[in-house]
């Protein structure tokens, strides 16, 4: 099976030489490729799903890493990708029975700036959130900050209602903040 698509930068540019991995449940590198001179990438790999997909250039110094989850590849597929300075990691979409044709959406956003400055909530400030899912624009009907806590510290997430059909296939999140810095992350529902 042939995976495919466009590695950007915010603005729409191409991204040369960033690296791809696709990465097993256990985080482990499964197959790896790197961006052309036009942004292009392609994997040519077996069927199946897998878990996860990054895709990054210059991590930690100039950007923060783009992540997909639950590639259903059971067919030649095209997934176009960006990355900047945020990053959207844990992302997960779930439906709460009883609260309608809504979809809930959790995450913590993280921020380049925020980590080379040794803050430990690195999490950036008024972010604003697109949501499109199966390829329409969906709006975000709440939007809650929600503390986690690990290793000692507090971090920031997200906790978001969004206005959309629960039997979706394809979820994509980008969020901006106050200093312009973007990030995006892509699910896949493999529920259905």
């Amino acid at each position: 099976m042939i995976l495919e698509g466009y590695v950007r930068d915010k603005h729409g540019q191409p991204i040369a030489n960033a690296a791809l991995e696709i990465k097993g449940e256990d985080f482990l590198t499964i197959y790896s490729a790197e961006s052309d001179e036009h942004g292009y990438y392609r994997f040519d790999i077996p069927k199946g799903t897998f878990p996860f997909l990054i895709a990054v250039k210059d991590y930690a110094v100039h950007n923060l890493e783009y992540w997909c989850q639950n590639i259903p590849l059971q067919n030649d597929m095209r997934l176009d990708i960006s990355f900047d300075k945020l990053e959207i990691y844990g992302l997960h979409v779930f439906t709460v029975k009883g609260a309608g044709k809504k979809l809930m959406v959790y995450f913590r956003p993280m921020s380049l700036l925020k980590y080379q400055q040794g803050k430990s909530d690195i999490a950036p400030q008024n972010i604003s959130v697109k949501v499109t899912v199966d390829g329409e624009e969906c709006a975000v009907i709440a939007e809650n900050p929600v503390k986690e806590y690990a290793d000692g510290h507090a971090m920031s997430a997200y906790l978001l209602q969004v206005d959309a059909d629960t039997h979706w296939k394809k979820f994509d999140i980008e969020i901006t903040d106050e200093d312009g810095c973007y990030g995006a992350a892509t699910i896949f529902n493999t529920d259905n």
